[in-house]
């Protein structure tokens, strides 16, 4: 298996979460995006939720990233995920080209089917068929950005050049894995789960091999909470309490309370503590090792803008560097340089 011969790169991923006033909150965010790009990630990504599901409030990705597009130049615009069962697959493939054009080609579109049943209830749609909903509409989709017709004959207006190529698919199963190498999509891999038999990292690297045999030209991309802290019993107070209540809703049906809070954030492979700390829990994480971006986030938990923002600066400063350092010789590179 040949491992990523591209400097890893550094991205961010927002949910959009917290009690703020919504309108603040959309502000907020692109001025995240504005500070990241200035800090040097490469990439910003934000999550599609419905009917508040996880305490998200953005229903509407693209047309933030259209905000975002107009305040920045550089950084890559990113979905992690559009939840694609949800939508009409050729009206979301007319939004992602409309934001792309926007941004200048710098749209990263990523697809996944979601696992909170309110949503699917709210709208119409049925949970169970969810996997069977992303196939179909994952072809539709990405045969609408291809520029091959549509149903009627006419094709995708306007078109995006490109974007088809630049589209990923959120997975945990290895079946989901070979399906998005054999469709020349990228892997994205999420930050936690929703099992209790092993922490998520044990669970991806599986499929993150599968996906890197497979693929001709693999984008493997995983997403990991780091919230760097002086504090780390401090930190791991408060993101327990918001990790909890996102596993209750996601899973009710199981009995978080037989975990406490350190094996909850295990669980979830979640980093915290001091810079240096995190490095070294970053750089034995298995996954990591072969992907070719780290994409980092401060959910679960709602440390708002201020803290937000000092938690990009100290992994763009401190423990981007560190890890860096701390990664094997067989990985060349992995970590793209940020600024000082």
């Amino acid at each position: 298996m040949a491992l990523p011969q591209n400097p890893l790169k550094l991205g961010f991923l927002t949910h959009v979460s917290g009690a703020d006033d919504p309108a603040r909150l959309l502000r907020d965010t692109v001025r995240l995006a504005v500070a990241a790009e200035e800090l040097g990630y490469d990439t910003l990504w934000v999550a599609q939720h419905h009917v508040g599901a996880e305490n998200g409030r953005l229903p509407s990705p693209f047309v933030l990233l259209a905000a975002i597009a107009e305040r920045t130049e550089r950084i890559r615009l990113g979905t992690a995920v559009v939840i694609l069962p949800l939508e009409d697959p050729v009206r979301a493939a007319e939004d992602a080209a409309v934001a792309d054009l926007l941004s200048g080609g710098r749209l990263e579109l990523g697809l996944g089917s979601g696992a909170h049943t309110a949503s699917y209830t709210a709208l119409g749609r049925d949970p169970e068929e969810r996997r069977g909903l992303f196939a179909r509409s994952s072809a539709a989709l990405t045969s609408a950005l291809s520029g091959r017709p549509l149903p009627g004959g006419r094709r995708l207006s306007p078109h995006a050049p490109g974007l088809d190529r630049r589209v990923w698919r959120a997975t945990h199963s290895e079946e989901g894995a070979l399906q998005a190498a054999a469709a020349g999509q990228g892997l994205l891999l999420a930050r936690s789960s929703l099992r209790l038999a092993q922490p998520v990292a044990e669970l991806q690297a599986p499929v993150a091999r599968a996906y890197r045999d497979a693929a001709a030209s693999p984008r493997l991309a995983v997403t990991r909470t780091v919230y760097p802290a002086p504090d780390r019993t401090a930190a791991l107070r408060d993101l327990e309490r918001g990790t909890r209540a996102w596993s209750a809703e996601m899973r009710p049906d199981t009995d978080w309370d037989a975990l406490d809070g350190e094996e909850l954030l295990a669980l979830h492979t979640i980093h915290t503590g001091p810079a240096g700390h995190i490095a070294r829990s970053l750089a034995h994480d298995p996954v990591i090792r072969l992907a070719d971006e780290l994409i980092t986030q401060v959910q679960p938990g709602e440390p708002g803008f201020d803290a937000t923002l000092s938690a990009l600066r100290t992994i763009a400063h401190d423990v981007a560097p560190a890890l860096r350092r701390l990664l094997p010789p067989s990985v060349p590179s992995q970590l793209s340089e940020v600024s000082p």
